[in-house]
């Protein structure tokens, strides 16, 4: 079947985007040239700029297909007939997996926040993607947390707990990737899944 413009247009900008996602997990955001990426996609710099006409549209395209695929991926993982307490665990075990034990995800995410400090155009989809993630383990919270008493449930709210679980993720990925003390993925699973459970 014979691609469309539109189709080609965007296979092109994943090629790029790809190529960005490549040179960001082997250097630092500030030292990467459009040429750089170009180069990596095997574009010229003038065709690179013809889909994306500054640095930053390159980013924030990368930022939003990376960000929805990560969401749509967790999401996919804990849909259908699985129990609440089934969800928070193998939601736990997303999140290990993807940022824990991917490097590459995480230098690409640290470059991005490195990034978003100095330009506000970065931070805002930074922050709409962690608020995001953030309102999804809320979610997962308050369903783990159905068969809980009632007195236990008072203890913290959700909107917490489903953050101290996010920095947990975070922290843990970034710690890993600079002192690597290969924690076991499933204690820390279990850690998780017992926030979850308030």
């Amino acid at each position: 079947m014979k691609q469309t413009k539109a189709e080609k247009i965007e296979n092109k900008k994943k090629l790029i985007t790809d190529a960005l996602m490549r040179c960001l997990e082997r250097d630092v955001y500030s030292r990467i040239t459009v040429q750089d990426v170009a180069d990596e996609a095997g574009f010229s710099k003038g065709g690179l700029l013809y889909y994306f006409p500054t640095k930053e549209e390159l980013y924030l395209d990368l930022m939003n297909n990376l960000f929805t695929e990560i969401i749509h991926d967790h999401l996919a993982v804990i849909k259908g007939d699985l129990l609440s307490n089934e969800k928070a665990g193998i939601s736990a075990l997303y999140g290990i997996e993807k940022f824990v034990m991917d490097r590459k995800t995480i230098k690409i995410f640290i470059n991005l926040v490195l990034y978003g400090f100095e330009d506000e155009r970065i931070m805002r989809p930074l922050r709409e993607f962690v608020r995001r993630h953030l309102s999804m383990y809320q979610g997962i919270v308050k369903e783990a947390r159905t068969n809980v008493p009632g007195r236990r449930k008072a203890d913290y709210d959700s909107l917490f707990i489903a953050r101290i679980a996010q920095q947990v993720v975070f922290s843990a990925s970034l710690f890993e990737s600079v002192d690597p003390i290969q924690l076991d993925p499933m204690k820390l699973v279990g850690y998780i899944n017992s926030l979850f459970k308030g």
